[in-house]
């Protein structure tokens, strides 16, 4: 039977989610944001009589995400999901495709989930003048106006990467005192780190500076025993990615209602 889940279940729904832990970094990070008693933030599960978990269901706002470690009611979940107000439903691709399939959802995006066990060493021979700093509260409004300049990504505000150095960290790189390459990371525990906003602003692509970058936060996570993982769809960027020793460990779906 499918319930809304309470604080009794925090042990077994960690658990759960730990089973695939890489994919499932971003459900830690909301789960001990967001908690179980809030009117926006509700997860759902299939609760079988021994009182174990087959399938849990996020609701953010219009938003769900779908995990399953192995089978779950297919059915029952989708039974439940159509009788829900939502805009999106993403997850991993293996269960959330078949949802979609049920559910007559057919426009979607995929993504890659890749994991660094161990980074290989790059020959980044940069211009010495162009410095790597610390991502902080100090440069973060020079973050933002990057942001503006990367058209691959969506604008971004002050308060949102304030909320993202809660939970991760960052490196970038300066010229004439404004910012033009950086990677960050975010949604950070014990094991994982999610990786997120590697880009170099158009005018300075092609010399190794997301790289850099790069490559000084994932050094920094695996010293502290911290494995980045990070989502990718653009072929190019898989190629560096690759290059520096991510694997392809799963695939995320996002399907769209209209």
């Amino acid at each position: 039977m499918i319930k809304r889940l309470d604080k009794r279940y925090e042990k077994k729904v960690i658990d759960y989610l730990n089973l695939e832990r890489e994919i499932n970094t971003f459900n830690l990070q909301e789960l001990k944001n967001y908690g179980f008693e809030n009117v926006f933030y509700k997860i759902y599960s299939d609760i079988d009589e021994e009182g174990n978990i087959n399938g849990i269901l996020f609701k953010c706002f219009e938003y769900l995400t779908f995990y399953a470690y192995k089978e779950f009611d297919i059915d029952q979940f989708c039974d439940f999901i159509s009788k829900l107000e939502f805009s999106e439903i993403s997850g991993k691709s293996s269960c959330v495709d078949i949802i979609a399939k049920k559910l007559g959802l057919l426009k979607y995006g995929k993504v890659h989930l890749c994991r660094l066990d161990n980074i290989e060493k790059q020959n980044q021979n940069i211009d010495p003048n162009l410095k790597l700093r610390k991502i902080s509260i100090f440069n973060i409004k020079k973050i933002v106006n990057l942001y503006e300049q990367i058209g691959e990504f969506q604008n971004t505000t002050i308060e949102g990467l304030r909320s993202n150095l809660k939970s991760g960290r960052g490196y970038c790189i300066e010229d004439r005192k404004k910012v033009i390459s950086m990677a960050k990371s975010t949604a950070e525990n014990k094991n994982t780190a999610m990786i997120i906003g590697v880009g170099t602003h158009p005018k300075y692509r092609n010399q190794g500076l997301a790289t850099k970058c790069l490559v000084k936060l994932c050094e920094e996570l695996l010293e502290q025993g911290i494995k980045p993982c990070l989502f990718y769809d653009n072929e190019e960027a898989g190629k560096l990615y690759r290059k520096l020793g991510f694997k392809t460990i799963d695939n995320w779906s996002i399907y769209y209602k209209n």
